[in-house]
Protein backbone atom coordinates (compact mmCIF):
# COMPACT_ATOMS: atom_id res chain seq x y z
CA UNK A 1 0.00 0.00 0.00
CA UNK A 2 3.04 2.51 0.97
CA UNK A 3 6.34 3.27 0.53
CA UNK A 4 7.87 4.16 3.51
CA UNK A 5 10.91 6.13 3.97
CA UNK A 6 12.10 6.71 7.84
CA UNK A 7 14.89 8.92 8.86
CA UNK A 8 17.25 8.19 11.99
CA UNK A 9 20.59 8.54 13.53
CA UNK A 10 22.31 6.51 10.73
CA UNK A 11 20.49 8.44 8.10
CA UNK A 12 17.71 6.69 6.07
CA UNK A 13 15.87 3.61 5.71
CA UNK A 14 13.23 2.26 2.96
CA UNK A 15 10.73 -0.31 2.48
CA UNK A 16 7.14 -0.89 2.05
CA UNK A 17 4.28 -0.73 4.71
CA UNK A 18 0.87 -2.41 4.25
CA UNK A 19 -2.34 -0.40 5.35
CA UNK A 20 -2.63 -1.88 9.03
CA UNK A 21 1.07 -0.90 9.67
CA UNK A 22 0.02 2.83 8.21
CA UNK A 23 -2.82 3.08 10.36
CA UNK A 24 -0.97 1.81 13.56
CA UNK A 25 2.25 4.56 12.78
CA UNK A 26 -0.60 6.91 13.00
CA UNK A 27 -2.69 5.85 15.41
CA UNK A 28 0.78 5.90 17.68
CA UNK A 29 2.39 9.41 15.88
CA UNK A 30 -1.30 10.78 17.44
CA UNK A 31 -0.79 8.97 21.19
CA UNK A 32 2.97 10.97 21.50
CA UNK A 33 1.92 14.05 19.55
CA UNK A 34 4.12 13.63 17.30
CA UNK A 35 3.00 15.84 13.68
CA UNK A 36 0.98 14.47 11.28
CA UNK A 37 0.41 15.92 7.81
CA UNK A 38 -1.25 14.35 4.87
CA UNK A 39 -0.19 14.81 1.08
CA UNK A 40 -2.53 14.79 -1.25
CA UNK A 41 -1.60 11.60 -2.95
CA UNK A 42 -2.67 9.89 -0.25
CA UNK A 43 0.23 9.48 1.65
CA UNK A 44 1.20 10.75 5.30
CA UNK A 45 4.65 12.68 6.82
CA UNK A 46 5.23 12.36 10.69
CA UNK A 47 7.60 14.15 12.27
CA UNK A 48 9.28 14.50 16.03
CA UNK A 49 12.07 16.17 17.91
CA UNK A 50 14.50 14.23 20.23
CA UNK A 51 17.42 15.29 21.82
CA UNK A 52 20.86 14.48 20.33
CA UNK A 53 24.27 14.63 20.51
CA UNK A 54 25.43 17.88 22.45
CA UNK A 55 21.94 18.53 23.66
CA UNK A 56 20.38 19.87 20.01
CA UNK A 57 17.18 19.02 18.74
CA UNK A 58 17.27 16.63 16.09
CA UNK A 59 14.28 15.66 13.44
CA UNK A 60 13.37 12.41 12.71
CA UNK A 61 10.11 11.12 10.30
CA UNK A 62 8.32 8.71 8.69
CA UNK A 63 7.10 9.08 4.91
CA UNK A 64 4.60 7.35 3.44
CA UNK A 65 3.66 7.26 0.11
CA UNK A 66 0.95 5.62 -1.57
CA UNK A 67 2.16 2.72 -4.54
CA UNK A 68 -0.94 4.32 -6.19
CA UNK A 69 -1.33 7.67 -5.69
CA UNK A 70 -5.21 8.75 -5.51
CA UNK A 71 -5.21 11.00 -8.21
CA UNK A 72 -7.56 14.03 -9.02
CA UNK A 73 -10.73 14.23 -6.78
CA UNK A 74 -13.25 15.44 -9.09
CA UNK A 75 -16.63 16.46 -7.55
CA UNK A 76 -18.01 12.85 -8.56
CA UNK A 77 -15.68 10.60 -7.29
CA UNK A 78 -15.47 12.33 -3.71
CA UNK A 79 -19.47 12.34 -3.82
CA UNK A 80 -19.19 8.55 -4.21
CA UNK A 81 -17.07 8.08 -2.22
CA UNK A 82 -19.24 9.51 0.30
CA UNK A 83 -21.99 7.76 -0.41
CA UNK A 84 -19.34 4.29 0.17
CA UNK A 85 -18.25 6.01 3.34
CA UNK A 86 -21.32 6.63 4.78
CA UNK A 87 -23.95 3.94 4.20
CA UNK A 88 -22.12 1.16 5.79
CA UNK A 89 -23.90 -1.50 3.16
CA UNK A 90 -21.44 -0.92 0.49
CA UNK A 91 -20.84 -3.72 -1.75
CA UNK A 92 -19.40 -5.57 -4.87
CA UNK A 93 -22.52 -6.66 -7.27
CA UNK A 94 -22.41 -7.90 -11.12
CA UNK A 95 -24.64 -5.78 -13.39
CA UNK A 96 -24.30 -7.69 -17.05
CA UNK A 97 -21.37 -10.01 -15.87
CA UNK A 98 -19.55 -6.63 -14.43
CA UNK A 99 -18.20 -5.65 -11.22
CA UNK A 100 -20.19 -2.35 -9.78
CA UNK A 101 -20.39 -1.02 -6.12
CA UNK A 102 -23.41 -0.37 -4.50
CA UNK A 103 -24.77 1.26 -1.36
CA UNK A 104 -28.74 0.67 -0.76
CA UNK A 105 -30.26 1.93 -3.95
CA UNK A 106 -27.22 4.09 -5.07
CA UNK A 107 -25.68 2.39 -7.76
CA UNK A 108 -21.73 3.29 -8.62
CA UNK A 109 -21.05 1.94 -12.93
CA UNK A 110 -18.50 -0.90 -13.59
CA UNK A 111 -16.48 1.49 -15.70
CA UNK A 112 -16.55 4.11 -12.72
CA UNK A 113 -15.93 0.87 -10.24
CA UNK A 114 -12.84 -0.52 -12.10
CA UNK A 115 -11.58 2.75 -11.45
CA UNK A 116 -11.36 3.38 -8.25
CA UNK A 117 -10.50 -0.28 -7.54
CA UNK A 118 -7.31 0.25 -9.89
CA UNK A 119 -6.57 3.34 -8.09
CA UNK A 120 -6.80 1.73 -4.93
CA UNK A 121 -9.74 3.78 -3.70
CA UNK A 122 -11.89 1.31 -2.59
CA UNK A 123 -10.94 -2.14 -1.27
CA UNK A 124 -13.49 -5.22 -0.37
CA UNK A 125 -13.49 -7.99 2.68
CA UNK A 126 -14.27 -11.67 1.19
CA UNK A 127 -17.83 -10.96 1.55
CA UNK A 128 -17.80 -8.12 -1.09
CA UNK A 129 -18.35 -5.49 1.57
CA UNK A 130 -16.64 -2.29 -0.11
CA UNK A 131 -15.24 -0.06 1.83
CA UNK A 132 -12.38 3.46 1.78
CA UNK A 133 -8.69 2.48 1.71
CA UNK A 134 -6.48 4.84 4.35
CA UNK A 135 -5.09 6.19 0.96
CA UNK A 136 -8.37 7.55 0.01
CA UNK A 137 -9.42 8.90 3.33
CA UNK A 138 -5.76 10.44 3.15
CA UNK A 139 -6.63 12.23 -0.08
CA UNK A 140 -9.93 13.24 0.39
CA UNK A 141 -8.63 15.19 3.80
CA UNK A 142 -5.53 16.84 1.77
CA UNK A 143 -8.25 17.73 -0.72
CA UNK A 144 -10.57 19.55 1.86
CA UNK A 145 -7.41 21.45 3.12
CA UNK A 146 -5.47 22.36 0.35
CA UNK A 147 -4.31 25.90 -0.45
CA UNK A 148 -6.42 28.84 -0.30
CA UNK A 149 -5.68 32.46 -1.21
CA UNK A 150 -5.86 35.10 1.58
CA UNK A 151 -6.97 35.90 3.71
CA UNK A 152 -8.71 32.35 3.50
CA UNK A 153 -4.92 30.06 3.66
CA UNK A 154 -7.14 26.78 3.65
CA UNK A 155 -10.10 25.70 1.41
CA UNK A 156 -11.46 24.51 4.58
CA UNK A 157 -12.75 27.95 5.41
CA UNK A 158 -11.78 27.46 9.10
CA UNK A 159 -7.90 29.31 9.10
CA UNK A 160 -8.67 32.60 7.86
CA UNK A 161 -6.02 35.10 8.90
CA UNK A 162 -4.15 38.58 7.61
CA UNK A 163 -0.69 37.04 7.62
CA UNK A 164 2.04 39.71 7.93
CA UNK A 165 4.78 37.56 5.56
CA UNK A 166 4.58 34.71 3.78
CA UNK A 167 7.06 32.31 6.31
CA UNK A 168 4.09 33.09 9.01
CA UNK A 169 1.23 32.25 6.36
CA UNK A 170 3.11 28.88 5.88
CA UNK A 171 3.77 28.13 9.24
CA UNK A 172 -0.32 28.94 10.01
CA UNK A 173 -1.17 26.58 7.00
CA UNK A 174 1.07 23.98 8.47
CA UNK A 175 0.10 23.96 11.84
CA UNK A 176 -3.95 23.90 10.89
CA UNK A 177 -2.99 20.99 8.62
CA UNK A 178 -1.11 18.84 11.68
CA UNK A 179 -4.39 19.96 13.79
CA UNK A 180 -7.01 18.42 11.36
CA UNK A 181 -4.23 15.53 10.64
CA UNK A 182 -4.57 14.46 14.09
CA UNK A 183 -8.40 15.32 14.65
CA UNK A 184 -8.92 12.85 11.32
CA UNK A 185 -6.37 10.61 12.59
CA UNK A 186 -8.77 10.43 16.50
CA UNK A 187 -11.80 10.15 14.43
CA UNK A 188 -11.11 6.87 12.25
CA UNK A 189 -13.52 4.72 13.98
CA UNK A 190 -13.11 0.98 15.86
CA UNK A 191 -14.65 -0.31 12.73
CA UNK A 192 -12.39 0.94 9.95
CA UNK A 193 -9.29 -0.23 12.41
CA UNK A 194 -11.09 -3.81 12.76
CA UNK A 195 -11.49 -3.77 9.05
CA UNK A 196 -8.06 -2.67 8.37
CA UNK A 197 -6.47 -4.92 10.49
CA UNK A 198 -8.63 -7.88 8.96
CA UNK A 199 -7.88 -7.18 5.34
Amino acid sequence: MFHETVTHASGESRGHASEAHGLLLLQRALKRGHAIEVTPAGGVSITWSLMGHGGRAVVRSIILAPHTPVGALTEDTVRDLAVIDSTGTARYDLRDGRRIITAGLFEIPALTTARYRARSLVTADRVDRVRLTLTARLGLLAREHQPGTDPVLCACGRLTVCPATAEEARSLTRRHRETVAAEFVGSLSAAFAAAVAAS
